[in-house]
């Protein structure tokens, strides 16, 4: 049956007859008719406003109401947080093409921030940035701000100072705000850089420096904007002074080189001395110290670290550092695979056993490829691997799987 075709026969009252049956019987074949009937051009421009304004209130209520639950219960359903979050889009979409009426950016904040207050539906960050679309005004950012001032939440009392600097351009409220909210190495780092575009860098460099005193947390960005102040004032030593401290503070690899590239020739190597000297006494960082003797050379200090130091508790490869101390310890790093892979069998797991042939392969290679001493490889397969293989299936198993021989 051809429906097209019957459809032609159906005089235009009955056809209009049908269309509206399954217009009112089914809400998508609504909004695909309405999206027909604007596409073609066929509504006015009040009955397109309605169309749009109706649209908004049905997804935009749906959108609340899931996150609403999603705070009710911490969460909910991955098919809801994908509605909710398609119906924002779509009502937003509407809102940026000039399709809705302004006073429903207010009634989206009120009703956006009420559910960001909650705090547990795990949609904040989307909030957020649903309200950075919305809000265009002075009257939408002192709303949110009026939310905003019911939290306790120090992210949220940041959000504060960053509208009152960047989107009401209130600098007097920010500052004194941001002085009464110096806690962190960002906050110092924010508010000398704020004191420096207003051109007062003398007093943004002693907010910097006291943050570096007494600032918590993360401060490495901190360190580089004292840093750049120093250079730019032709404070060399200062500068020099600044990157041992900083090292001190939170060493690694990566400022270790450029503290002994920034030094001057004739310190160079009794920076790098006073710095090697500090990671010897911090065994916390012992992973940075290694970092340098790989690259300096030092294999007996790597080696150190490797066997006695160093703990590997997913062990799937050689390390950069083995596959080095390979050619240059080749007998000692023998001695601690075989101390691993013995320690790893005995625990009669897969897992470990998966991790004790990795050890197994590397006994192999240096036997083998770097010593030249295959015989040597085969009398300890034959008399410690072999012997394992046979009272342990799963073991066998996964040297198998390994292509063991």
């Amino acid at each position: 049956m051809n429906i097209r075709t019957s459809l032609k026969r159906i005089p235009h009252d009955d056809l209009l007859e049908l269309i509206m049956c399954l217009i009112q019987s089914n809400k998508k074949a609504q909004e695909k008719a309405l999206h027909f009937l604007e596409n073609k051009g066929y509504l006015n421009d009040e009955e397109l406003a309605q169309k749009h304004y109706n649209e908004y209130r049905e997804k935009f209520a749906e959108a609340i109401d899931i996150i609403s639950e999603f705070n009710m219960y911490g969460g909910g359903p991955e098919d809801d947080e994908d509605r909710a979050y398609e119906n924002m889009e779509q009502v937003l979409s509407l809102l940026e093409e000039g399709k809705l009426p302004d006073e429903c950016r207010e009634e989206m904040i009120h009703e956006l921030m009420e559910q960001y207050l909650e705090g547990n539906s795990g949609f904040d960050d989307a909030i957020w940035d649903w309200i950075e679309r919305i809000a265009c005004e002075e009257a939408h950012w002192r709303l949110v701000l009026s939310y905003l001032e019911q939290s306790n939440s120090r992210y949220d009392q940041s959000l504060m100072l960053d509208i009152y600097r960047h989107k009401l351009g209130d600098e007097e409220t920010y500052e004194q705000m941001r002085i009464q909210q110096l806690t962190y190495g960002s906050d110092y780092l924010d508010y000398a850089l704020f004191l420096e575009q207003k051109g007062e860098k003398k007093k943004a460099l002693e907010i910097a420096e006291k943050g570096l005193r007494e600032g918590e947390g993360f401060l490495g960005a901190l360190y580089e904007y004292v840093f750049e102040q120093y250079e730019q004032m032709g404070e060399k030593e200062k500068a020099l002074q600044l990157l041992k401290q900083q090292f001190q503070h939170r060493p690694s690899y990566e400022l270790y080189k450029k503290a002994i590239a920034y030094a001057a020739p004739s310190v160079k190597e009794a920076v790098r001395e006073e710095l090697y000297a500090l990671l010897t006494r911090q065994s916390f960082y012992s992973y940075v110290k290694a970092e340098i003797d790989y690259n300096e050379g030092n294999s007996k200090e790597l080696l150190q670290y490797v066997t006695k130091t160093a703990s590997f508790p997913f062990y799937s490869d050689p390390s950069k550092y083995e596959r080095y101390l390979n050619e240059r310890h080749p007998l000692e790093m023998i001695a601690y695979y075989k101390q691993k892979a013995e320690q790893l069998i005995g625990q009669r797991k897969r897992s470990a056993y998966r991790q004790a042939i990795v050890y197994i392969e590397e006994i192999r290679h240096v036997y083998i490829d770097i010593l030249g001493q295959p015989d040597k490889w085969k009398a300890y397969f034959n008399s410690v691997i072999a012997p394992y293989q046979h009272r342990l299936p799963a073991f066998l198993d996964e040297w198998k799987k390994r292509g063991g021989e």
